[in-house]
């Protein structure tokens, strides 16, 4: 089987990707925010790789085209820029559309031999959490940048292989969540 090794940087550089902060607290003001509006994906809303709703944040929409860039699109995986620097979610239909918020950076692959199963079971690999906490920077609280995730090793099988992996570990995923509710 032909696996290969690339980075998250390789890999964006040749399909047209990329990987971007979100917006700074100068941009993103707090008269921005408002009680109904385009949902902002902060940290607090990444847990296991999917993005949860209880607390998230929304941008009023008439400030919508300042942060366009910023706009999130399916398959988009979006990280915790500082704190616990191995949190990322991956965007799904229901959250395209949505933004990028201040403490987060954004990865897009734009890559069509890339399954996103296999991608966030891959990110979720105790190495992969190592290898952030060990290339962020800073002493008090650990930071993430552009530069270290475009660095992230990626390795790759062919997109059958990933589709088999990410099956399998569906699967399993699904058997360990009917038995924590039989347990309950």
């Amino acid at each position: 089987m032909n696996w290969q090794d690339t980075t998250i940087g390789s890999i964006c550089d040749e399909h047209g990707g990329d990987v971007q902060t979100g917006p700074f607290g100068s941009q993103l003001h707090a008269s921005d925010y408002a009680e109904h509006g385009i949902p902002i994906v902060m940290p607090q809303d990444m847990q296991n790789g999917s993005i949860v709703c209880e607390r998230i944040a929304r941008l009023a929409p008439q400030f919508l085209n300042r942060h366009q860039r910023h706009m999130l699109e399916v398959n988009d995986i979006v990280f915790s820029r500082r704190g616990d620097v191995t949190r990322f979610a991956v965007v799904t239909e229901t959250e395209s559309g949505w933004i990028c918020g201040t403490g987060s950076i954004r990865i897009r692959l734009k890559c069509p031999t890339l399954d996103a199963r296999y991608m966030s079971a891959y990110l979720r690999q105790p190495q992969i959490g190592s290898w952030l906490i060990n290339h962020a920077q800073g002493v008090t609280m650990p930071n993430l940048n552009t530069g270290i995730l475009r660095a992230l090793p990626v390795r790759l099988p062919p997109l059958s292989e990933q589709r088999r992996i990410a099956d399998v570990l569906d699967r399993a995923e699904t058997l360990r969540a009917k038995r924590r509710a039989a347990l309950a």
